[in-house]
């Protein structure tokens, strides 16, 4: 009680108090841990702030539940969310030569041809749309899929694909549902290889985009395998559930160990028997009794037992 109070008071904690106040917040709520970085941006936010209207800002905030529109402006500030298609080549080749081929191999054999996928911390998309792309050249060499005259890429009727990609960003997921982005040296595209533009069309209704720079957007035909929620790894519960793969790459690095275990337990329940979880390169799997660990061409991945 005496902390809530003297957090009330204008002036008292002064500047830095605030800014520890906030990180101690921010971890509890999302997960992400107070590094110098991160202080280092948090001191730039609210450095323009007075000390009074300082106050007022960060104790409105705290009465203020996770899921509010502010809290959530202030992870984006926080956070990066650099990422590009084709992003991390080892981790792509292991998906397009061992996993999916198997995975789309067993549905077939069961005759089961539903597919769920979870690519959690998707950032603006481009790793989930990676996937779509991936599977879908996989099936169009099995003659699972063909390429229409309209330039649409079409399924066999029994293939249900749902590709699910989440971020605590609203900013990100707003971006990530749009589908277009920029074509420029480091720009999204920038380790795409020409056999992939052809799931992009260019888009010319930009309104507000780089001057000379042209803009590409997601074909709907991949598109509809696609969806974006907000969601947060906190949570006690995944998005959804029965996912036969999980991908989490480059996310885990904001969390201390704590909060890495609980995330990982969100993982396990979101997977089906068999399922598959993609970690970070640097990721510890604290739960290894669960899994069976593999290994292909790319490094290494877990079967949920």
């Amino acid at each position: 009680m005496t902390n809530l109070v003297i957090s009330c008071l204008p002036g008292v904690l002064g500047k830095q108090g605030y800014i520890n106040r906030l990180m101690t917040l921010v971890e509890e709520r999302f997960g992400i841990h107070p590094s110098q970085q991160v202080q280092r941006k948090l001191e730039r936010i609210l450095d323009v702030l007075p000390d009074e209207a300082l106050s007022e800002w960060v104790n409105q905030l705290i009465a203020l539940p996770a899921t509010d529109n502010e809290w959530l402006s202030l992870v984006e500030s926080l956070t990066v969310h650099e990422t590009y298609f084709f992003r991390d080549k080892p981790m792509m080749t292991m998906l397009r030569e061992d996993i999916l081929p198997s995975l789309i191999n067993t549905k077939i054999s069961q005759h089961s041809h539903h597919i769920r996928i979870w690519s959690a911390g998707c950032s603006t998309g481009e790793e989930t749309y990676n996937i779509a792309m991936l599977i879908l050249e996989i099936l169009l060499a099995k003659g699972e899929a063909v390429w229409q005259t309209s330039g649409a890429v079409v399924t066999r009727p029994c293939w249900q694909i749902e590709i699910l990609g989440t971020d605590v960003s609203r900013q990100v997921v707003r971006s990530a549902k749009e589908g277009i982005y920029a074509n420029f040296g480091m720009g999204a595209f920038r380790d795409m290889t020409t056999d992939y533009w052809k799931y992009f069309e260019k888009h010319t209704n930009v309104n507000q985009g780089l001057v000379g720079v042209d803009y590409f957007q997601v074909h709907s035909s991949l598109k509809r395998f696609v969806s974006f929620r907000q969601h947060n790894l906190l949570a006690h519960l995944p998005p959804e559930t029965n996912f036969d793969l999980v991908i989490c790459r480059n996310v885990m690095i904001y969390f201390q160990v704590e909060t890495k275990r609980q995330v990982q337990e969100l993982f396990y329940r979101a997977l089906d028997p068999n399922g598959v979880l993609i970690l970070g390169g640097t990721d510890e799997q604290f739960w290894p009794e669960r899994y069976e660990r593999q290994f292909g061409r790319g490094g290494c991945w877990y079967v949920r037992k």
